[in-house]
This record gives C-alpha cells, sequence and structure tokens, in this order.
C-alpha cells in the first residue's frame, strides 16, 4: 500500500488515518442532516448557507434538462437502462412515511456500475431514500476490489457493510431483503422478487453501455469522499457515476430520486433542484451537469 501511495501522488489516499478522520467528520455532518424531521426548513436553510459560504459554484445549471452537444447517444443509452427496468429506482417508495427511521451513517457498498446484482441494491437505495458510501470496485482496481476480496474471501459483488449494526453482507437478494427489513417495512417490492427475470432485466440494462463503469483507469484518490446527489434511474448520473467508478473515486452518494423529501433541502443549496450535482471537498468546488462533471473528474482525479 505504501507503494501504490507513492507511485498514484501525494493526494493519493490509503488506508491510513488521514482518510479514516476525515471520512468521520464528513460522516458527523451526514448524521446531523439525518436527524428526526423536525424543523426540516430550518435546517435545510441553514445548510444551504453553509454550502454557499464553503464552495464555489462552477456550473450555475439551468434548471432544465438539456443534452450537451455530441452527447445524445451517450444519454439515450444510459435511459434505455431505465427503461428496460421499467423505472426502478426513479421514485421513492409510497410508503416511505412508515418506513423505520432512516440509517445515521450512510450503508457502504463496495460494487461497480457494470454489474447487475450491483444495480439491484443501488435501485433499493433509491426506493428507500437513503445515502450510500460508495467504494468502487473496477476490474482492476488496485484499491477497494482487493479490499473487498480481503475481507470477504471472495471475488464477489455488491459487498455491504452497514455501520449502524455492523452487519456485512454479499449476495443482493439477502442485501436487498435486509434493507427494507431494516430501514423500509419489511416488504420488497415486486420488481426484486422475480426471480431470474430481475437479474435478466438488469443485466439486459447494462448492454446499451457496452462495460461502461467496469474498467479501472489509472487515478489518484481523493483524500476525502466526493459527494454526489442522484438517483438510479436518471441517465444523467448514470454517466456520471461511470467516471466516478472507473476511476475508484470514493463518493457518499445522496439519493433524490422523484417524491424524495430531500429534494427540498438540496434545492436550497443553490434554489434549484438538478442532478447530478457534486461536491468536492477537496478543492471546495460544486457543480451541476453531467458532462462538466465528468470533464472535472478527469481532469482533477484521471492520470494518463
Amino acid at each position: 500500500m505504501q507503494q501504490l501511495h507513492q507511485r498514484l501522488g501525494q493526494n493519493t489516499l490509503t488506508q491510513g488515518q488521514s482518510f479514516t478522520q476525515t471520512r468521520q467528520q464528513l460522516l458527523r455532518v451526514l448524521r446531523s442532516q439525518n436527524a428526526p424531521r423536525t424543523g426540516t426548513r430550518q435546517l435545510a436553510a441553514q445548510g444551504a448557507s453553509d454550502t454557499q459560504q464553503k464552495y464555489t459554484l462552477k456550473t450555475p445549471g439551468g434548471g432544465t434538462y438539456k443534452v450537451a452537444a455530441g452527447e445524445q447517444f451517450n444519454v439515450a443509452t444510459a435511459g434505455a437502462q431505465a427503461l428496460l427496468r421499467a423505472g426502478s429506482g426513479a421514485f421513492v417508495s409510497d410508503k416511505l412515511a412508515t418506513f423505520k427511521d432512516r440509517p445515521a451513517k450512510p450503508i457502504q457498498l463496495f460494487e461497480f456500475e457494470g454489474c447487475p446484482f450491483c444495480r439491484k441494491v443501488r435501485e433499493a437505495c433509491s426506493i428507500l431514500d437513503i445515502d450510500v458510501e460508495f467504494f468502487p470496485c473496477p476490474k482492476d482496481g488496485p484499491t477497494w476490489r482487493p479490499q473487498a476480496i480481503k475481507e470477504t474471501g471472495k471475488s464477489q459483488f455488491p459487498y455491504m457493510k452497514d455501520p449502524n449494526t455492523g452487519r456485512n453482507m454479499l449476495e443482493s437478494d439477502a442485501i436487498i431483503s435486509y434493507l427494507f427489513e431494516q430501514y423500509g417495512d419489511g416488504e420488497v417490492p415486486i420488481q426484486f422478487k422475480l426471480g431470474p427475470l430481475t437479474t435478466i432485466t438488469a443485466g439486459l440494462a447494462m448492454l446499451p453501455r457496452a462495460g461502461k463503469g467496469t474498467q479501472y483507469r489509472r487515478s489518484r484518490l481523493p483524500k476525502q469522499p466526493l459527494e454526489v446527489w442522484g438517483y438510479e434511474a436518471s441517465p444523467y448520473c448514470k454517466l456520471a457515476r461511470e467516471v466516478l467508478v472507473e476511476l475508484e473515486l470514493p463518493h457518499i452518494y445522496h439519493s433524490v430520486a422523484r417524491n424524495s423529501p430531500r429534494r427540498e433541502a438540496m434545492t436550497r443549496k443553490w434554489n434549484q433542484f438538478q442532478v447530478p450535482y457534486l461536491e468536492d471537498p477537496n478543492t471546495m468546488t460544486a457543480m451541476f451537469e453531467s458532462n462538466i462533471i465528468i470533464d472535472y473528474l478527469n481532469q482533477q482525479y484521471a492520470l494518463p
């Protein structure tokens, strides 16, 4: 690991203390944001003020979804995934108000974009409206994939760790059942109970993107995890997350699917709602627009 640190440069994280400390500080902020739903508007207003004081907004966003020039094919193929999965992960559950308390700390997932089993779990997290700390595990990735294999003894994904209960799990169906039992009402939605059909449709949904978000590209890792706001069924969020995975960039994903009550807090940050939205605490830069986010990630973290 020390050799890896030296190879990737001074800003590269390791499994050492600095990443742990900075992540814990960020998680304390998240716990305060996930506090009981009292004074929501006041908390949102305070969060917006803090964001505008801390971050420089690189792109103002437009408040509407427009396909950037030359990106029509990418957006179309990314959008096809949601169609093949009948929009699963586009909306939070209509039973959200009856669900159990939100997890105080984000669920941790070791996974990658090109995996149909991983997609199922990401959809479940969007429906449950819970935060996830992603440790991307692209093929040949030198950091998180080896860590997951070391902990589980298997090259199998997704791998979930719940720091709220201490549970560590493999197997997508078992993870989904656990999440709905622990943070939902115990009832797993029908789209996850179709047996082989669920896996087949999730696999077919991967085909239009032809393996994007699967293979590692050399990168230097941030000292602190990035923060992203989005949801699984959005084609624009999909494009940005492919790059996050390929570059092996750890990130905390705030799910704000349609009908999510957390959209209000996000809207108040810059007086608009648009996803994906990225905050990078390493550079104190914030931005909207998937193509701008992708360019930023490649310029800031990709290596030749």
